[in-house]
């Protein structure tokens, strides 16, 4: 048995995403997150009352802080700018894309809230995916982005990319530039021209 030591909800958050990323929605204990803790289950009852009320906090927690990375976005930047930190952020949040799945598979008491979360989900991510857009436009506007590529194309492959697996060998970050050198610049070598 564990030893009583002091813990937050971040650390008890840091370890069950740590799980999530190994094993899955499944993987995910409370005798593992508190054997990796190194405390007793009856710890991790003082902060959650199952399972199911955890990954909801953290589910909840992992929007909220996407939420305010997006809204920490300086308005001064011009839009390319803005939509290269926002492609960023999307790549460090990518375990929101398994939250609907999440919900579905918990076997919550409290079907109320879990639905409560995926629906402001769901709002969060069409309010983002919404200003995204706009600064898409934005971009085509200053003359960054090409006027002929599709506004929506654009969008979907940057809100998309967190589905791409090479993710956690590239790194996010560099993901996210030859993401954008991709979207910027095409993948044409500007040096040579077709024969």
């Amino acid at each position: 048995m564990g030893r009583k030591k002091a813990l937050t909800e971040r650390d008890i958050f840091d370890v069950t995403e740590e799980i999530l990323k190994e094993e899955g929605l499944q993987g995910v204990h409370f005798k593992k997150v508190a054997d990796r803790l190194d405390v007793g289950r009856s710890t991790l009852y003082e902060y959650f009352e199952n399972k199911d009320d955890l990954l909801l906090a953290y589910m909840k927690r992992l929007m909220d802080d996407m939420n305010q990375k997006v809204e920490n976005i300086p308005a001064s930047l011009p839009a390319n700018e803005k939509l290269y930190k926002l492609l960023l952020i999307l790549l460090e949040h990518t375990q929101l894309h398994q939250i609907d799945r999440m919900i579905r598979d918990l076997q919550s008491s409290d079907k109320h809230a879990a639905m409560f979360y995926k629906e402001e989900l769901d709002v969060d991510l069409m309010r983002t995916y919404n200003l995204m857009k706009r600064w898409i436009e934005a971009a085509k506007e200053q003359g960054a982005w090409k006027q002929s590529i599709d506004s929506g194309l654009l969008g979907d492959i940057i809100f998309h990319s967190i589905l791409f697996p090479n993710r956690e060998k590239m790194g996010v970050e560099s993901m996210a530039r030859q993401l954008f050198e991709i979207i910027e610049n095409g993948m044409t070598n500007h040096d040579s021209s077709p024969s």
